[in-house]
């Protein structure tokens, strides 16, 4: 039997207990029997009254759940946050070096200041709408620098332009790793 009917039957079934309850309670204190639509009227009261008291239940439990899974999720951005500042402190040099090697190759490029500006910032995962928002000009004037810093310097795209670079980095990566490798003594 699925979860839902199991609920619906047990609903109905303390809405006809809280009624048979009320009926003797009725016939006990009055003495007289429940007439049928007032037995059917506190029926349905009570089937509300029973539903309201499900409803409150499992509301209170999906936001103890919710509750749970949102510290889940702050612990884990927590150290996600940790993570990247540990990363960011240990490549601090590597990053200095390398935003020194991508503004050289800028220059080489002959990008003019604010073609260097924004070819970082497409680097940077920047949409050109966001660029032109940070610029405070039009997106047709950024398209048309992204198209000049693509013309200057032989790529297609932004993600040739992205994978010009990511390719250096891996290249100096296995490079670095290769030279640690042969520094490290041999057993």
């Amino acid at each position: 039997m699925s979860f839902r009917i199991r609920i619906v039957g047990f609903v109905v079934g303390l809405a006809v207990c809280l009624t048979l309850v009320l009926a003797l309670l009725e016939l006990a204190v009055t003495g007289d029997a429940m007439e049928p639509g007032e037995l059917l009227t506190d029926f349905v009261e009570m089937l509300v009254m029973a539903l309201a008291i499900v409803i409150g239940v499992f509301g209170l439990d999906r936001l103890r759940t919710l509750e749970g899974e949102a510290e889940v999720l702050k612990a884990k951005l927590d150290d996600a946050a940790r993570a990247g500042a540990d990363w960011r402190r240990q490549s601090a040099h590597f990053a200095r070096g390398l935003s020194a090697a991508v503004a050289q190759k800028f220059d080489d490029w002959g990008l003019t200041e604010a073609e260097a500006d924004i070819a970082g910032m497409i680097l940077k995962g920047a949409s050109l709408k966001e660029i032109a928002q940070v610029r405070q000009t039009s997106q047709a004037t950024i398209r048309q620098q992204a198209q000049a810093i693509y013309r200057k310097s032989g790529l297609a795209n932004r993600s040739e332009l992205a994978a010009y670079f990511l390719q250096d980095v891996f290249d100096m990566a296995a490079a670095r790793s290769a030279a640690q490798h042969e520094q490290s003594p041999k057993h």
